[in-house]
């Protein structure tokens, strides 16, 4: 019998994308909340022996043997490809190429980042940050067999604290999403879709990116007079079932 096990947060984006998959493929599936802000939770041994990098979300296809995937990315290509359920991928060669182009340029905007740039306080973040690369630090003298995976964690929440500041890193990450933003505009100038008149796992993707730059404060791409294809498509986005179900939030993390 298959089962389908999520490992994610509610706020986390890269988590909003696998629901967002599951709930469009219309399967059903089970999940458990770890706790990245209070318990730091995707520090504890036991995930980090299911996801070496400890961040989530982590997907667990069960069908006899058990497959984990890791990258959020990745685990929506692998829900799109399952037979069963409703279909997310195009039928052409060269659509699928577009497809993979539409996603990875959303996947190579660099959310988190801007996530924390953007918070509306600074100290919290920091404090959550802290906690993080200090627990970090803790664990990997606790458990030195994985000691390098706590030191790669701590070096990330390091990276994240510097780079939020940095303002020429963050105009560079703006710039590229207003470049991605500027072809999906284009691209639904043709179609009511990203890809077409049927919905698509560039559809998914690109609902959660737009979704966070909502919470993040850039109007200006999702204003009718500046995009108004992305304006439209945003709005009936929020419309579908899937993106209740689904659970994609615009709050910021306050516990």
């Amino acid at each position: 019998m298959t089962s389908l096990m999520l490992y994610h947060h509610p706020l986390s984006v890269c988590s909003m994308k696998v629901r967002l998959a599951l709930e469009e493929k219309g399967l059903a599936w089970s999940g458990r909340v770890i706790d990245i802000v209070k318990k730091q939770e995707q520090l504890a041994p036991w995930y980090l022996k299911l996801n070496p990098k400890g961040v989530i979300p982590t997907f667990e296809y069960r069908n006899g043997t058990t497959k984990v995937l890791t990258d959020s990315a990745h685990i929506i290509r692998f829900i799109a490809s399952l037979t069963e359920g409703n279909a997310l991928l195009p039928k052409t060669e060269s659509d699928n190429q577009l497809l993979d182009k539409l996603i990875n340029m959303a996947d190579d905007i660099d959310l988190q980042i801007l996530s924390y740039a953007r918070h509306p306080s600074m100290v919290k973040s920091e404090k959550i940050l802290n906690a993080r690369i200090t627990r970090s630090h803790l664990m990997a003298e606790k458990y030195p067999e994985l000691r390098d995976n706590y030191f790669v964690c701590a070096e990330r929440s390091e990276n994240n604290k510097t780079f939020r500041m940095d303002k020429k890193h963050i105009e560079d990450i703006e710039q590229s999403t207003l470049e991605a933003i500027t072809f999906a505009e284009a691209q639904l100038k043709k179609h009511s879709f990203l890809l077409g008149n049927t919905y698509t796992l560039a559809d998914v993707i690109w609902t959660v990116v737009l979704s966070r730059l909502d919470l993040l404060g850039f109007n200006t791409w999702l204003d009718k007079n500046n995009f108004p294809q992305i304006a439209s498509y945003y709005l009936k986005m929020q419309q579908r079932k899937s993106y209740t179900l689904a659970q994609i939030q615009n709050e910021w993390w306050d516990k």
